[in-house]
């Protein structure tokens, strides 16, 4: 498969590159909404969940639109969406992404919530909606890997 990578053509680099910079980017900012999501149900709540509601909303959706774009575009210039049975690992990168949006989209409505019901601070509790998105972004940010693993190791 190395040599094969070497002798790409190069008008496959922009997509290719925006397609790992979206998939980095991605998992870089579930990363931090883990953590953030995850502190909010100890210490400093009100500016933990903000920090992850805004990782999701202004991080984690955009860089899906951007990696799943790019991921269509990368397919169609390498001429995988004309095959009868695609590549495993293409399969599997479709199938992790076009159902994690759905989860991040039900995290960054729970974590906006919760946000507002701590901000307004009018007693009322948030730490189902805090749990429920830290659920959600958890099996996210699970299936991102197994698709990193699947996008690398290229399994038959």
């Amino acid at each position: 498969m190395t040599l094969l990578a070497s002798i790409r053509p190069d008008d496959w680099n922009l997509p290719l590159f925006l397609h790992i910079l979206g998939a980095m980017t991605l998992v870089g900012s579930l990363v931090l909404v883990v953590v953030s999501l995850a502190s909010a149900r100890g210490g400093d709540s009100a500016a933990a969940l903000r920090l992850g509601y805004r990782s999701l909303l202004l991080g984690a959706i955009p860089s899906w639109i951007v990696m799943r774009l790019a991921a269509q575009w990368i397919a169609s210039k390498e001429g995988l969406d004309d095959l009868d049975e695609p590549p495993a690992w293409v399969d599997i990168g479709f199938m992790t992404s076009e159902p994690t949006l759905l989860l991040l989209i039900a995290a960054t409505v729970c974590a906006g919530i919760a946000a507002r019901r701590v901000r307004e601070g009018g007693g009322r509790s948030f730490g189902g909606l805090n749990t429920a998105a830290l659920v959600l972004v958890t099996i996210s940010l699970l299936a991102y890997v197994l698709a990193i693993w699947a996008m690398s190791t290229k399994p038959a």
